[in-house]
């Protein structure tokens, strides 16, 4: 009896309070998580990893720059060029968005954008790897520029990404292997969803 007595309708409405206070903050947790990682842009793509060899010609490596303003300069591309420039803005796109990180903290679209350049950067090893090619390391610490503020920092995204998406508008018009023009639209089309979270960080802070 009195066991059965410990369990009183006041208590057990206090039991039934604790146990939904908990699913709810679990059910908040996840949200935020999953706001914070879902960003990360893991597009299906399907990449041959036994591609026919690139030629001689297109395996030559004769970059004049860094990056897409290097691309955009470059008259006379070869697809190891393209893979090599687009791989040098990825890679400074996120040294960028981690200065930023660094300096002023994390929050989006920072947070939320460097994961999609890691993923970027990802899907571009693979190509890498499919063609045998060795993968060049992260060189991008001397061209990275620290912003003031966070206005400036949001304009700077707005470029950064506009000339990214030029470069790989640039790249597109040539005759490129199925999966390298695969990862190149899937890379300009997640840039144009970067600067569309940029452009709104400009117009928010301006």
């Amino acid at each position: 009896m009195k066991e059965i007595k410990k369990f009183t309708p006041k208590r057990i409405l206090y039991i039934v309070g604790i146990i939904l206070v908990a699913c709810i903050s679990i059910i908040l947790v996840t949200i935020y998580l999953n706001s914070n990682t879902s960003k990360k842009e893991d597009v299906k793509h399907n990449i041959d990893m036994d591609p026919i060899p690139l030629k001689e010609e297109e395996a030559t490596e004769t970059i004049v720059g860094y990056g897409a303003k290097g691309a955009l300069a470059d008259e006379d591309l070869t697809v190891v060029d393209m893979l090599t420039y687009a791989l040098q803005d990825e890679y400074l796109a996120h040294g960028e968005y981690q200065t930023i990180i660094d300096k002023f903290g994390s929050q989006k679209p920072y947070s939320n954008i460097i994961l999609s350049e890691e993923t970027h950067i990802s899907y571009l090893r693979e190509i890498y790897k499919s063609y045998n090619i060795e993968f060049p390391l992260d060189s991008s610490e001397t061209n990275i520029v620290i912003p003031n503020n966070l206005l400036e920092a949001a304009q700077t995204g707005v470029q950064a990404e506009i000339d990214n998406i030029a470069m790989y508008e640039k790249f597109l018009t040539y005759d490129l292997p199925d999966s390298v023009r695969d990862i190149f639209i899937i890379l300009r089309d997640g840039s144009k969803n970067h600067l569309n979270s940029f452009q709104k960080q400009v117009d928010k802070l301006s």
